[in-house]
């Protein structure tokens, strides 16, 4: 059935500014770039005439990708701005990492905004969320020695 996990996908606004986010904030790599004007994919995606932007990331260390598309037909609607990590959908995109705490201030230094410094969980997992140039919510995870 299942056999990993492929990719997540996110709808962006300015796939220039998120290229720019994802490379030179997060550290990813561009590994495939396209447009897409196909009538099988618009009458998956539910529409008419679907023209998208589409840039898939490679996360280090992992065969997942991180797929981002903009919909330039037909456009859609901003995350709202009150959105909460409990709202229903998709919460966030987690990016382990084996040091937070440089993790978090060498973001901060690029300007990045945090919902919370990082946290310790009771069994030792220490995590924080993090927010991309749409206002996706991004996780960054730091597991216990025993548990990587």
């Amino acid at each position: 059935m299942i056999k990993g996990l492929h990719h997540a996908n996110i709808v962006v606004s300015d796939m220039e500014r998120t290229k720019e986010f994802y490379t030179k904030i997060l550290g990813l790599e561009i590994s495939f770039e396209t447009l897409i004007e196909d009538a099988e994919f618009s009458r998956g995606a539910g529409f008419q005439d679907t023209k998208v932007a589409a840039t898939f990331f490679s996360v280090p260390n992992s065969s997942t990708l991180v797929e981002t598309f903009q919909y330039l037909t037909p456009s859609g609607r901003s995350i709202p701005s009150d959105s909460k990590a409990n709202d229903e959908g998709i919460g966030h995109i987690c990016f382990e990492v084996s040091d937070i705490e440089r993790a978090h201030r060498n973001l901060r230094e690029k300007g990045v905004e945090f919902g919370s410094s990082p946290v310790t969980m009771e069994n030792g997992v220490r995590w924080c969320y993090f927010y991309g140039p749409d206002k996706e919510r991004l996780e960054l995870l730091e597991l216990p020695a025993s548990e990587e």
